[in-house]
């Protein structure tokens, strides 16, 4: 069974939709790309001749009612993913849909149930789930290469905050809700479960954005989550975007026998899904750590190492990988009517987790205790 995607959001130029989901969709066998959706008609014809769609539309609902269309691929601005995945799963159509699910906890829930409802799939691009270095970590883990779990740590260092779209919460797109949703999210998966969370914030930028011009800041460009796991260790996820320096991700797993240390690979590549793994044992060094080759996703080619995305932003060969992992996945569970994850409901408690900690933290304003 070929499964035919609709892509909304596939503007021919750039984008994460026609940089990553299509070439992903491009290279996994079993899937094809079927329609094209963007919002103007010469935008739409032309990701069709250069993608290789055969349909392409101007109006989600238009796709997500095909009867050629199996699955939709939702890859626009978070603020319009509720009616497009609503259209979807009432059209019957399984769904992946890029994170975050909507920009409500009320929506979040509401998209979870339908899906129930209507048997499909429904799939959250929490994609991290599928990174490869990820995989093999949360492996190691499982398998006590580390022993008892004492701690996790995560640093985090993104460029988004500087931007306009992240700068203010109407867009739905925040350090918190896109960055630190991927990033608990897989705390919680590696670390077997997150118990009790809090959350210190602060405003640290100027109000203007990356061209000079102002703009009222409203959204977090520093967090700091920490708390404790179901097994008993701690947590802590330093996440920022207030600093061109040092960016990039690093996470530090430590237990009774061991460590783990993974690292942004490449200082050009400041992504959180481009992690090399080193490992040490009983006080030796660290060593680099081979990804299992099961844990990758063979469809994506060894090289490049990175995809033009956005105009002077990549992305990396690992967040390929990484979704090509989740969408095999989804095509297997669609193909054998089996439940997929993450899913909606995923997506939801994730989106729960984050308003509760909105709520409760507490704004560093600078003055002394």
């Amino acid at each position: 069974m070929v499964i035919r995607v609709g892509m909304v959001g596939a503007n021919p130029d750039y984008g994460w939709g026609s940089g990553v989901h299509r070439r992903v969709i491009g290279h996994l066998p079993g899937f094809t790309l079927q329609g094209v959706c963007t919002t103007r008609e010469d935008s739409a014809r032309r990701a069709a001749a250069q993608f290789g769609a055969p349909i392409w539309f101007t109006d989600h609902r238009a796709l997500t009612a095909h009867p050629d269309i199996d699955l939709v691929a939702i890859c626009v601005k978070a603020p319009h993913h509720y009616a497009i995945a609503h259209a979807a799963l009432n059209a019957g159509k399984h769904v992946y849909c890029e994170w975050p699910l909507t920009i409500s906890v009320e929506q979040a829930d509401e998209l979870a149930a339908l899906a129930r409802r209507r048997g499909v799939k429904a799939m959250i691009g929490l994609h991290l789930r599928g990174s490869p270095a990820l995989r093999q970590a949360a492996r190691l883990v499982a398998e006590g290469y580390v022993g008892r779990l004492y701690g996790l740590t995560v640093h985090a260092r993104m460029f988004g905050p500087q931007m306009r779209a992240m700068a203010t919460r109407a867009g739905g797109t925040t350090l918190l809700s896109i960055y630190g949703g991927h990033l608990m999210d897989a705390i919680d998966h590696v670390g077997g479960g997150i118990a009790q969370c809090a959350m210190r914030t602060a405003i640290h930028l100027p109000p203007v954005d990356e061209n000079g011009a102002p703009v009222d800041r409203d959204a977090f460009d520093h967090l700091q989550c920490h708390g404790s796991l179901r097994g008993g260790a701690l947590f802590a996820l330093d996440l920022a975007g207030v600093s061109l320096s040092g960016m990039g991700c690093s996470w530090r797993i430590e237990g009774s026998e061991g460590a783990l240390m993974l690292s942004t690979r490449d200082a050009t590549l400041p992504a959180i899904e481009a992690l090399a793994l080193h490992g040490a044992r009983h006080g030796g060094p660290f060593e680099p750590i081979a990804i299992v080759p099961e844990l990758d996703c063979a469809a994506i080619p060894a090289g490049p190492d990175r995809y033009s995305a956005y105009p002077g932003s990549f992305a990396s060969r690992e967040v390929l990988a990484s979704i090509g992992n989740l969408y095999a996945e989804l095509g297997a569970a669609i193909r054998a009517d089996t439940p997929v994850t993450p899913d909606f409901d995923r997506a939801a408690a994730i989106q729960k987790l984050l308003a509760r900690l909105d709520v409760q933290s507490h704004p560093m304003t600078g003055v002394a205790a």
